[in-house]
Order: structure tokens, then sequence, then C-alpha cells
């Protein structure tokens, strides 16, 4: 994605209000603002201007109406996407949710069921959402991928099979964890579950982290509803 400059606003009142931003706040575009970017369709510096238009995403297809853009002036295509945009796009990638299927122990529903008594949860919603903050954490948190991967291999995940969990999750999040667990040596999405659960009940078991992982599972309760 290009890099924008904006141009200095036409109105005082925008003027100022740049001025005064604090360094490194987000600088929020409005629609018919320009600026110069490397268009990647033209190959060369081009005058851009931001207007709202559908954006189709890449990896999905799925189409984001209403979205602010940097048009080329020369190709009309799309040249960048600003930060402010990002939220209306995340929302649409959350609703192309998929079902995920997985077998865990019996033993380790009843750790989950615990986990979710914990923060007077219902268990049902609160797994799906429990397994999709656990996805998030492996993606991003190094340190909790490693537990997870030391769970998912260990003999304490290992119990009475046959309890089946479903949960929904956006399209890319288990792919992008299961890359990651494949080259620690975990190959299904069964085992990252289970290992989850038990990095997840390790990090209620340390007085240090207890009381933060707890604020984090109570605000998956309250916006998974259960």
């Amino acid at each position: 994605m290009a890099t924008t400059t904006t141009k200095k606003p036409k109105d005082a009142a925008s003027r100022d209000a740049l001025a005064g931003a604090a360094p490194g706040k987000i600088r929020f575009l409005n629609a018919g603002d320009r600026s110069r970017a490397i268009c990647g369709h033209c190959a060369t510096m081009r005058d851009i201007e931001y207007q709202y238009r559908p954006l189709v995403l890449e990896k999905t297809k799925v189409t984001v109406p209403k979205v602010l853009v940097g048009a080329c002036l020369v190709c009309e295509q799309t040249v960048s996407v600003p930060a402010q945009s990002t939220p209306r796009i995340k929302e649409a990638r959350q609703r192309q949710m998929k079902e995920q299927n997985a077998r865990i122990s019996f033993e380790l529903e009843d750790r989950l069921n615990m986990i979710a008594a914990e923060v007077d949860a219902r268990p049902e919603p609160f797994k799906g959402a429990l397994f999709r903050y656990a996805l998030e954490r492996v993606v991003h948190d190094k340190l909790f991928a490693r537990q997870v991967w030391k769970q998912a291999q260990s003999s304490a995940q290992k119990g009475t099979a046959g309890a089946r969990v479903k949960f929904r999750a956006e399209l890319d999040l288990p792919q992008q964890a299961m890359v990651l667990a494949s080259v620690a040596g975990v190959h299904d999405l069964s085992s990252v579950l289970r290992g989850a659960i038990l990095a997840v009940d390790g990090l209620l078991a340390r007085p240090k982290q207890r009381e933060a992982i707890k604020r984090d599972l109570r605000l998956l309760a309250v916006g998974s509803g259960a």
C-alpha cells in the first residue's frame, strides 16, 4: 500500500486542527482531500483524491461498501487506504466468519467450563470467544504461542475423547495460526485448541498474571454475550 502525504487543508479550521495534533495521531481525511502517491497501475507518482467507494478485499473477494480510499486521478484505480478505514474493513471481515469444528476431551471441556464460570459467563457462547482470542494471540504473541505449542504436545491434554466444539472465526485466522503451529510441530486445529485451553488455564494459575487474564476473559464474556 502506497504511503501518502496529505496536502495542507484548504480551510483554516482544518489547518489549526492538524497543527495541534499530537505526533503519531491519525490525521483524519475527508472525501475530496488530495495528496500524491505512487500509483501501482500507472507505475509513477500521481495526484490522488480521497473518495468513498466500494473496496474488494484481495484475499476473500468480499466487497466492502463506502470505504474511504485514495484514488488515482489519472487511471481511477485505488492507490491507498488510510488508517481511518481500517475499522470498517475489519468489521466486514468479521462478518465473513466460517464455522470451525474440533474435538477435545471431556476433561478439557470441564476445564473450559470452569474458566467460563470464573468470569460468570455462559459456557457455549464463551467457548467461541475464548478460541478466537487464543488464535489471535497465537498469531501475534510469540510467548503465548510457545505455551500453546508446549501444552498441545503435553500429556496433560490427553483424556477421554468425545467432546466436540464448534465456533466461528474470521476466514484467515485459523489458517494463520495453523501455519505457525505446523512449524512448531502441531498439525491439527484440535491440538491447537486443546493447547490453548491449557495455556489459558496456566495463566489463571499464576498470581502475577491472574487478574490481567481474568480481565481479558471478562471482556470476552461481555463481547460474546456469554
